[in-house]
């Protein structure tokens, strides 16, 4: 989607220089990469390297590397993609103000080690410290995004740490890594809550993580709430990591790091839970539970609707921003909710998401469909098509259009949406080069309108419409006028998506310099069903 299409081309951005990374080696000697100590680095990088190389070797690629004093781990950062800062509006007023205060925050667990020491807390041996991933990421932040007026606009939980882990760019790490994730530093309630995570770098998996807080204390604001992260250290040291220790983790000391995700709720409750691919699903009159891999596909009516509505407006680079699409999402969940199926309770609105948030939500999502629900996606936004890779791109709040770490790609969307066992999923996209989600095109692939809605319910389908092929479409879309019309027009109780496409191609068409497209993504499940919509 282009406001300006001589205005969109990616060359007139200019190129962010990627920090330098930040390295400390706990019990070997501590090596950090700035401006004042280039040299330092330079005469010790052989080290860090042969540490590295230990670090790959030495892994036990189980669940209790978590817990194992010996396995090295690789101290990531303090991240901030959710964080909220409440209390503080007065003093933080400003995008800059709040950007050079976080990469404080960041810098102080470097230059002051000894009193932020996570491999004292954590007991943990070998401690590489690499900070680059995390400092990028906070640098892409909408930062006036993160005030907040109170704690009920907070909304943090395990899903959302794995999707934020999920968008990451790790670059190349490998073994066990440790980030902390910000959720809030809130001035009323004097408490500061961070997410303790530790990560499989190979797999971006999430393989512990735990909620926790402490109150602030210290001279200026960035002391005041480092003294919060110094509080839980200490207690995770005086503690609550040896109580984890001695609790849990002998029972999973054959546990791969791909099979069960261990997590520790607020509560201190232990939670255990089977990878993806291993889910159940409770049959009907019977006590079993089978896997779903090897379950009958056949669905059943009366699955719930879901709905994840996408609209990006606004971008961290303000010379990308667009008028419509967040009101086009918005306008996309009122004719859902109001007209059809849909309950608001299970139809999710994301306001100019970065990519972390996106991976949340689908994540999100994969815990809660069952093969009997159906979901519709819908994406306004920027879009970009690689031709030398032949790859389609969706552009997040926080993309760069000289930075292709923050896009979100045609493969890895077609990656989720394997994930999410639904009966029927329906993707809708309006951004330019939308068209690049099918590998394959049939021309001849629309339906007739005489179909046989029973048989398309039952047959498992993921099907995608979008606003035109590998070609720019404008910031106002005629695509969403003429989908949301014929929806809202709409008499019939039954509403298969080929027949909705069917009676909005040519007016699309006739109205506009696109041409939209509909079929099946491939390698995602179909089985030549369709989505169907159900009028209330």
């Amino acid at each position: 989607m282009v406001k300006n299409p001589s205005r969109w081309q990616p060359h007139f951005l200019e190129k962010i220089i990627a920090p330098h990374p930040q390295l400390e080696i706990t019990g070997v000697g501590y090596i950090a990469l700035s401006k004042h100590l280039v040299m330092e680095f330079m005469t010790k990088a052989f080290l860090v390297a042969a540490i590295l190389t230990m670090t790959e070797d030495v892994l036990g690629q189980t669940a209790s590397a978590v817990f194992d004093p010996q396995t090295p781990v690789t101290w990531l950062g303090i991240d901030f993609t959710r964080a909220k800062l409440i209390g503080d509006e007065d003093k933080l007023n400003q995008g800059d103000k709040i950007k050079e205060l976080v990469a404080s925050w960041n810098e102080l667990m470097i230059k002051e080690a000894s009193k932020y020491n996570i491999g004292d807390a954590f007991n943990k041996k070998n401690v590489v410290t690499n900070f680059s991933a995390v400092v990028k990421q906070n640098e892409g932040l909408d930062y006036m995004a993160m005030l907040a007026k109170n704690s009920f606009e907070v909304k943090m939980d395990k899903d959302i740490v794995r999707g934020i882990v999920a968008g990451y760019d790790l670059q190349g790490m490998t073994g066990l890594g440790l980030m902390l994730n910000v959720e809030s530093f809130s001035k009323p309630d004097n408490q500061g809550v961070i997410w303790m995570t530790f990560i499989n770098l190979n797999t971006k998996q999430v393989i512990f993580t735990e909620r926790m807080t402490a109150q602030p204390g210290g001279f200026g604001l960035r002391n005041y709430w480092a003294g919060a992260i110094a509080g839980m250290l200490k207690n995770t040291k005086k503690k609550d990591y040896q109580a984890w220790h001695k609790k849990y983790a002998d029972n999973y000391t054959e546990e791969v790091f791909d099979g069960p995700v261990i997590s520790i709720a607020a509560t201190r409750e232990i939670i255990i839970e089977p990878p993806p691919a291993k889910k159940t699903v409770e049959l009907e009159n019977t006590n079993k539970t089978v896997d779903l891999t090897t379950a009958n596909k056949s669905v059943k009516p009366g699955g719930k609707y879901y709905a994840l509505l996408i609209g990006v407006s606004k971008y961290n680079d303000v010379r990308l921003n667009l008028d419509h699409p967040v009101t086009d999402a918005k306008k996309m969940k009122e004719v859902l909710t109001h007209g059809y199926n849909f309950n608001p309770e299970q139809t999710m609105l994301l306001e100019n998401p970065s990519r972390g948030e996106i991976f949340a939500a689908l994540y999100k999502l994969r815990n809660k469909i069952t093969p009997n629900d159906n979901l519709l996606i819908f994406y306004a936004g920027h879009g970009y098509w690689d031709e030398k890779i032949r790859q389609g791109y969706w552009w997040p709040r926080d993309a760069n259009a000289s930075d292709p770490s923050n896009w979100l790609s045609n493969s890895d969307l077609r990656e989720q949406l394997r994930g999410i066992s639904s009966a029927h999923t329906l993707l809708v996209s309006d951004a330019c080069f939308s068209g690049g989600i099918f590998r394959t095109r049939d021309a001849n692939s629309i339906k007739s309108a005489s179909i046989d809605y029973q048989m398309l319910y039952k047959l498992p389908s993921r099907r995608a419409i979008t606003s035109g092929t590998l070609t720019a479409v404008p910031d106002r879309s005629v695509f969403v006028e003429y989908f949301l019309k014929r929806l809202g027009q709409n008499q019939e109780k039954f509403l298969p998506s080929q027949m909705l496409f069917n009676s909005i191609r040519l007016a699309i068409i006739n109205n506009s310099a696109t041409v939209p497209q509909e079929g099946v993504i491939a390698e995602t499940g179909d089985e030549g069903g369709d989505f169907i919509f159900q009028k209330k």
